[in-house]
């Protein structure tokens, strides 16, 4: 069954400091295709992963440098679901 929520929140493991504020969660929004586009623009997998995050939770590109590694994991996979890939164990 595909999920069709509209956005979804994932808990931060680390909070970060964004704008003078404290982030807790990420609210990630569905993927749309000009976020495709953009992230096909960007040279590296992990610039990839950058900006996709960043779009998509509409956060500046520098929140992802502040982002706990279990984060960007956990932030991957919620993106994966929504462009309807799994990654492999």
């Amino acid at each position: 069954m595909t999920d069709i929520r509209k956005q979804i929140r994932h808990p931060l493991v680390e909070s970060i400091s964004l704008e003078g504020r404290e982030v807790t969660e990420a609210v990630l929004r569905r993927i749309k295709g000009k976020d495709i586009r953009g992230m096909d623009r960007q040279e590296s997998d992990i610039d990839k992963t950058a900006y996709i995050i960043c779009q998509l939770a509409g956060w500046p590109p520098e929140a992802f440098d502040l982002l706990d590694a279990e984060d960007i994991d956990g932030l991957g996979k919620i993106i994966e679901g929504f462009m309807g890939r799994r990654k492999r164990a």
